[in-house]
């Protein structure tokens, strides 16, 4: 009976988990301190292996936001943690501590295995995943397999270029999937035409209120999710799309972005493409850790 520990190493807080028999038999969540030094980060990470660490482990697995050398187990670079939080052998420093295997991957590739595997694609052979939270990843997954590229940066999504048809006045980003469909997108729009800043939450209270801010602000993010999906379909006509992350629980943004990227695509068949919310939730990544530890 194998035991393994998983890991999802967020901006905010990392989940671990110990997954026996393709089940989560127990769960904790720790508080990351992204913005502390990398000692601590890696503290905390530490910490939450120990509270799930037995003998008889077989491997711990990490997904973790960023540019990842999965071959070194190396995290290159992340825009969620410190800046000095960069070229960390991960993979080396838990082999150290632990005496266990250990992998390291980009959090967004393990979403989208763990749901090809597991969850929403799991009948499918080629699925992609996007999550949908402060920022937007990508997981592309062939014949079951996660595609990395040539430097494992192979499913970035996210900074795939989208330009508006109808552009904001004074909200001038890079053009990218990101800057138009994510949390931090949505604060952003809404801060540039209202005036005022609002949390997420506040905003899609607003948009149920008519607020004429809000409302222009789902649309436009809404458009341009649609532009994202419309392109992804076309470029790897995919079985599935899995949507996870916290905006992907919107419907007032999914709902409507899914039906104009069916508009928009050319061909009958392309609109068969399946797109659907993740089934395994916050758990996608972990279960996707353990199955590059299982192979």
């Amino acid at each position: 009976m194998a035991d393994y520990i998983v890991l999802d190493i967020g901006g905010t807080k990392i989940a671990g988990a110990l997954i026996r028999n393709n089940k989560i038999i127990k769960k904790i969540k720790l508080p990351t301190e992204a913005k502390s030094s990398p000692q601590r980060i890696i503290g905390n990470t530490k910490q939450t292996i120990n509270q799930l660490h037995h003998s008889k482990i077989k491997g711990i697995g990490v997904g973790i936001a960023g540019q990842v050398d999965q071959r070194r187990g190396i995290l290159v670079s992340s825009p969620n943690f410190t800046k000095q939080f960069k070229n960390i052998g991960l993979k080396k420093i838990l082999e150290t501590e632990f005496k266990k295997p250990t992998i390291i991957e980009n959090d967004a590739n393990c979403f989208a295995l763990g749901e090809a595997l597991f969850g929403g694609g799991k009948d499918k052979t080629n699925v992609i995943g996007l999550t949908l939270g402060t920022g937007i990843g990508g997981g592309i997954i062939i014949n079951k397999k996660i595609y990395t590229g040539s430097q494992g940066m192979g499913g970035e999504l996210g900074f795939m270029v989208i330009r508006p048809k109808n552009p904001i006045k004074n909200y001038r980003p890079k053009d990218s999937l990101e800057a138009y469909a994510s949390g931090t997108a949505m604060f952003s729009i809404y801060r540039t035409l209202s005036g005022h800043t609002l949390d997420p939450y506040t905003i899609e209270k607003k948009v149920r209120q008519h607020d004429k801010a809000a409302v222009k602000t789902m649309a436009t993010m809404s458009q341009a999710l649609a532009d994202g999906l419309s392109s992804i379909i076309s470029i790897f006509n995919p079985d599935i799309i899995v949507l996870g992350g916290g905006l992907a629980e919107l419907n007032i943004l999914i709902k409507p972005a899914i039906k104009e990227a069916k508009n928009q695509l050319p061909y009958h068949l392309l609109k068969k493409t399946k797109i659907v919310t993740a089934k395994l939730g916050d758990d996608a990544a972990l279960f996707g850790a353990m199955a590059l530890l299982k192979k």
